[in-house]
Order: structure tokens, then C-alpha cells, then sequence
């Protein structure tokens, strides 16, 4: 997994987190705290409406305890005054108070005056359950013990709820006994209900209902809270909110329902507002994560691409000149400079290395060499010694003491052969002496033979070990089968990329004679090619045919036929020059390298397509490549001990100085 990829699936991962958390925060924290305002508002408006209910009973008690106390009322609930009722208990009574119920009772429960009309009409009105509240025993509209005692509340009609307030009848100077009360009331009717909601200021719809009405839905009714407990509040929809109270009567029992249907502008707004907090954090993230990507691209993937594009190409071409030159001041710059000095010490340690290698494969060389001159010279020298203890012991000095006695003895040497005893026997001496110099003359021509041709055999292995370091076609024995299959190992991860299929046609294999090492990268080279032009034809099954065939002559030909982009003849023309390549990423000296290593080798190297998108096969032929070939060869010539000394020497020593130079 790239780096990239390791980097976007963790931005996203934690931008999805950071997002996710936002919505949690403020679907589960933000909207329930906006819903618990907007409940705890609903529940502050009902509580307004009931205190403007209980408002308007005072302002009802009030007018009742001015009646109360009243000396004129008191007067009436003693004698019964006709001009009392006459002036006070008329219609427009109704319409100065705004009152809609009004009842006079004394001492004892007796009503001595009541008028009640409809609000809508204005017309009088019959309120018997009335009058039969304030008549039963012990009605809290007169049962007053306390001078200063009163009754506020509402009652039950006929006509809908009514609100009621009764007070003691005293004198002006509140002075007792209680003589009676006075009884005020005032219909729950709609217009009541508006003002009520008018004076609240209730952008809501105020309901007043009554608890005892048939016509209340089953739904209000389970969603009414217990009578004498706190307001209930119950989500209608997802735009509407309902409040709810029971209000009980003057007997503490349910008379009432008070109900504010109310729209949710603060869950809305708090949802549109979480809903713009989402996005506006989405597009934030967003902006984090494109802003933090392409940093992340440009000042660190990038750049470490670039580095780990450079190492490959390091490694791949064994380039060690190449540098990044870096000016960064950070991490990547850091590790791009220690590379770069990290390569330029190995490039000085290669040199090094080559340099002391090459010293030793020469130094081991010359001695190789030094070695069989030496062995050589050490013949040679013993040639030269005998000669000259022969020369020494020579009987030329006889033959001088015999040519002195001849020419001493010369004119008489008539005489001195038939005469002197002398004559007979340096004939005799002679004839010795010329057959001992004629056998001395044939040992040193025999020994000046041997002296020839061991200074032949000096310079035939100083010629062959410069004939070594013209050319290096080192031979050993090789089995093809396993080298190719070595070589295919080293692309096993390009054959991978590319899905080839590699098929080797080959019969039964003799032992070869090869340059293992170079055929090795040669192979390598080709099959390399061969599957990088056959990873840029993706519409097809690719296939490597490797085919290997021996000819009479004992030469190898080997074939890597694949099924790539192929090329035209001006391409083939021009493939194994040195700096021509068909790709982009190509240097163009690997087809040059493996031509010059086969012709080294003696070999041949070409390839041949029949067009663009058909494919290419690429065609070496080496001579001499069947080991047995050779050996008879080899069996066949005959040549002394020495020489074959030498040529095994001389094939360690180049074996040897392989490996350094």
C-alpha cells in the first residue's frame, strides 16, 4: 500500500470521525437542549395564561368586595331596598363591570338579587347550578367564618366554565356580623379566551376547554397531566407543540383544561442551525482535507516518490553519479542529502574496492604468469648450464696441443709421421677427438633445441594470457535449463505485473560450454524487455516462448519470442545502437551491452517482428557451445605436459582475474 493511499484512507477516516462527532454532538446535545427551551417556553406561556385567568378572578373579587362593602348593599340584604336593586342590579350593571353573573345572598342562603345575561347577546340567562351552589348547606360562597375571608375560583355551568369570586357583606368600616355575600362571575367564553391570549402576548393558539365535555378527543385526554401537578407538554408534530394544564374548580376538583398549541421555531431554527453547522463543518472538513492532500502531496508524497523513483533507478542502473540535490530544510531534505552523501561514499568505495580488486586480479595475474615464465626459465637456465660445463669440459684444448704439434713438426712431417713414434699415435688422437666433438656438437644442439622451444613456450603464455585481457570469453560448464530458470526467477515480479506465461521448448539438453555470468545477464535483459513490451498490449494473453535448438556444428540458438508491441524495420535497424531506446523510461544500453557481450563471446545477437503490435522475437547463436564437441576437439590435438600446464594455469588465472577486473 502506497504511501498516498496510506495517507487519504487516514484523512478520511479521521474526517469522517470529526464529522460524525459534530452531527452526534448536535443531533444528541444541541437539538434535545433546543427542544428542552422550547418546552421549559411552553410551560412559562401556560403558566402566564393561568395567571391571567387568576388575574381576571381578582379583578372580579375586587369588584365583589367593593359590592361587599358597601354601606347601600348592606342596607339591601337587611330592609330589601327596591331602589338599591333599581339602580344597581340593572343591564347596565353587565356593561360597566363587564360581568356576567351577579348574585346578592343573606345571612341565611336566601338570594335576594341575581342577574345573569349571555356575553354573546346580552341577553338574560338561567343559571340554576348556580344559584343551587350558593343555596346548599355549608357553600363555600357563604359559609364565612372570618370577616376578612373571600372565595375566587370557577365553577361548572351549563353554559361552560364560569369564573366566580364571593365576599363577605360588611359595612364600609369592615365591621361585622357577616349580614350576607355578594357573588360576581364572568364566562369562559371565546372573546375571554382571545383577550386572555392577547394580554399574554402567546404567539400560540389558546385553547380553554371543559374537562367534563364530552367532545375532548381520547388523544388530549391521555396527554393531560394529573390534576394538580405541573403543565404537560406533548410533540404534536415535528412544526407543532401542545401544552396542557387542568385547572380545578372552587371544590378542587377538574374543571377546566387549558391548552397552547405552540409552532416549534426554536427546534426548527436549532435544526436548520445544526443542519448549516453540519454542512458548514462538512465543508470545512472538506476544504481541511483537500487543503491537507495536496500538502501532503506536494511536500511529503511527492517528494519521497521522487526519492524512491531515484533509489530504484539507483539500483536498477548502478548509476552511483546520479544526486537529488535537495535545498529542503526539513526531514525529507535531511534524508535526501544523507542519501545522496550515502551514495557518493559508496561510489568512492566502489572505486576503491575496484581499484584494490583490480590491483590483486593483476598482482595475482603477473604472478600466475610469473609462476609459469619462472618454471620456464628454470629450464632454460639448466640448458644454459649444462652447455657451458660441457664448453668447459670440453677437448678443444687437445686439438689446439695437436694443431701446435702439427705445425711445429710441419716440415718434416714426412719424417715425423713415418719416423718419429709420435706421428701414429696423434693421428690415432684425431681421429678420437673429431668423433668426441661430433658428440658434444649433438648434445649442444640438442640442448639448444630445448632452449628454443622453452623460450617459445615463454612467449606462447605471455601471448595468451594478453589474448585473455583482449577478450573474455571464459567458458565453464553450464546447465542451460537452470539458468534460464535463474534468470526468469530475477523477473518473476515483472512476469507478475504483466500476467505472462513463459513456455521453454527444448528437447534433451547436452551439457554446455558457456560464459555463464554474461549469458546469465543477457537472458535476464531480454526476458526483461520481452515482458515490459508485452505489459503495453493489455487486450491479449501474453505468452514468453523460449526456444532452444543445437545445430551441427555444435553452435547453441536461443529464441525469446513474445507477444509485445513488436516494431517496424527502420526500429530493427537501429535496436542494438548504443543510446536508442522505444520507451520513455529506457536508457538505451541494455540491447547494446548484450550485443557486444555475444560478440565477445564469438556469438551472434538480432531480432526480427512482423509489425507493430505483432509481437518480436530476439535471436542469439553462439559457436562452440556443446561441451562434448570440445572435449573431443581438445582429445584430438596432441601437445606436450608443459603446454598443457600452462593453458590450465593460464584458465585459472583468468578465472581468477574475472572476478576483479
Amino acid at each position: 500500500m502506497s504511501i498516498r493511499y496510506q495517507m487519504t484512507l487516514l484523512l478520511v477516516a479521521l474526517s469522517t470521525f470529526f464529522v460524525g462527532t459534530t452531527w452526534a454532538m448536535q443531533h444528541y446535545v444541541m437539538l434535545p437542549a433546543f427542544a428542552s427551551i422550547e418546552r421549559e417556553s411552553a410551560v412559562h406561556s401556560l403558566g402566564r395564561c393561568i395567571e391571567a385567568i387568576e388575574a381576571e378572578t381578582r379583578t372580579i373579587s375586587m369588584l365583589a368586595g367593593d359590592y361587599a362593602a358597601w354601606d347601600d348593599t348592606c342596607v339591601f340584604v337587611t330592609d330589601g331596598n327596591e331602589a338599591y336593586r333599581e339602580s344597581n342590579l340593572t343591564r347596565s350593571f353587565h356593561q360597566t363591570t363587564g360581568n356576567d353573573f351577579l348574585a346578592i345572598v343573606n345571612g341565611q342562603s336566601e338570594v335576594l338579587a341575581t342577574s345573569c345575561i349571555a356575553p354573546e347577546s346580552g341577553q338574560p340567562r338561567a343559571v340554576p347550578e348556580v344559584l343551587a351552589m350558593i343555596q346548599a348547606a355549608g357553600s363555600p360562597f357563604t359559609d364565612f367564618s372570618d370577616k376578612d375571608q373571600s372565595l375566587e375560583g370557577m365553577v361548572h355551568t351549563s353554559f361552560g366554565p364560569l369564573l366566580v369570586a364571593a365576599h363577605p357583606i360588611l359595612t364600609s368600616k369592615r365591621e361585622g356580623p357577616v349580614r350576607g355575600s355578594v357573588i360576581m362571575g364572568r364566562f369562559l367564553n371565546p372573546k375571554v379566551t382571545a383577550d386572555l391570549s392577547e394580554q399574554i402576548h402567546a404567539a400560540s393558539n389558546l385553547a380553554i376547554l371543559d374537562f367534563n365535555n364530552s367532545g375532548i378527543s381520547d388523544q388530549i385526554r391521555t396527554s393531560l397531566p394529573v390534576s394538580g401537578v405541573a403543565a404537560k407538554t406533548v410533540e404534536i408534530d415535528k412544526a407543532t407543540l401542545r401544552a396542557s394544564i387542568v385547572h380545578n374548580d372552587v371544590f378542587e376538583k377538574p374543571l377546566i383544561i387549558v391548552t397552547l398549541l405552540i409552532p416549534r421555531t426554536i427546534s426548527l431554527q436549532g435544526r436548520a442551525t445544526a443542519n448549516l453547522a453540519t454542512i458548514c463543518g462538512l465543508i470545512g472538513v472538506v476544504s481541511m482535507l483537500f487543503g491537507t492532500g495536496l500538502a501532503l502531496r506536494y511536500r511529503v508524497v511527492a517528494p519521497l516518490q521522487k526519492m524512491a523513483a531515484h533509489v530504484a533507478k539507483v539500483g536498477e542502473t548502478d548509476n552511483l553519479d546520479a544526486r537529488l540535490q535537495s535545498t529542503r530544510g526539513d526531514e525529507i531534505g535531511i534524508l535526501a542529502r544523507s542519501f545522496d552523501g550515502m551514495v557518493e561514499k559508496l561510489a568512492e568505495s566502489r572505486e576503491k574496492i575496484q581499484a584494490a580488486a583490480h590491483r590483486a586480479g593483476m598482482a595475482e595475474i603477473a604472478s600466475e604468469v610469473l609462476h609459469n615464465v619462472g618454471n620456464a626459465v628454470n629450464t632454460a637456465n639448466c640448458c644454459v648450464e649444462l652447455v657451458e660445463d660441457r664448453l668447459t669440459a670440453s677437448r678443444l684444448s687437445g686439438l689446439e696441443m695437436a694443431t701446435l704439434m702439427l705445425a711445429e713438426q710441419a716440415p718434416q712431417a714426412a719424417h715425423f709421421f713415418s719416423q718419429d713414434p709420435r706421428g701414429p699415435k696423434l693421428v690415432h688422437y684425431l681421429v678420437s677427438l673429431n668423433n668426441t666433438l661430433q658428440r658434444e656438437r649433438c648434445e649442444n644442439l640438442e640442448e639448444l633445441r630445448r632452449l628454443q622451444d622453452t623460450i617459445r613456450h615463454i612467449r606462447d603464455a605471455i601471448a595468451s594470457q594478453q589474448g585473455h585481457a583482449r577478450r573474455s570469453d571464459f567458458r565453464q560448464r553450464v546447465e542451460l535449463i537452470s539458468l534460464l530458470e535463474e534468470s526468469l526467477l530475477l523477473n518473476a515480479a515483472l512476469q507478475q505485473q504483466t500476467g505472462a506465461q513463459v513456455k521453454i521448448i527444448a528437447g534433451d539438453l547436452p551439457e554446455f560450454h558457456l560464459n555463464r555470468s554474461r549469458l546469465a545477464q543477457v537472458l535476464v535483459n531480454l526476458e526483461k524487455n520481452a515482458f515490459l513490451a508485452m505489459q503495453s498490449v493489455a487486450d491479449r494473453e501474453h505468452v514468453l516462448e523460449i526456444a532452444i535448438d543445437i545445430f551441427a556444428d555444435d553452435s547453441l540458438q536461443i529464441s525469446l519470442r513474445d507477444s509485445g508491441v513488436g516494431f517496424t524495420s527502420e526500429v530493427q535497424n537501429r535496436l542494438f545502437a548504443q543510446g536508442y531506446t522505444t520507451r520513455v523510461e529506457g536508457s538505451g544500453q541494455g540491447l547494446h551491452y548484450c550485443s557486444n557481450v555475444i560478440r565477445e563471446m564469438g556469438g551472434e545477437i538480432w531480432a526480427e517482428s512482423d509489425g507493430p503490435g505483432l509481437g518480436a522475437v530476439f535471436i542469439i547463436s553462439i559457436p562452440r557451445a556443446v561441451r562434448r564437441s570440445q572435449q573431443l576437439s581438445a582429445s584430438s590435438e596432441p601437445r606436450s605436459d608443459a603446454s598443457s600446464a600452462t593453458e590450465s594455469v593460464n584458465t585459472s588465472s583468468y578465472e581468477k582475474a574475472e572476478q576483479y577486473v
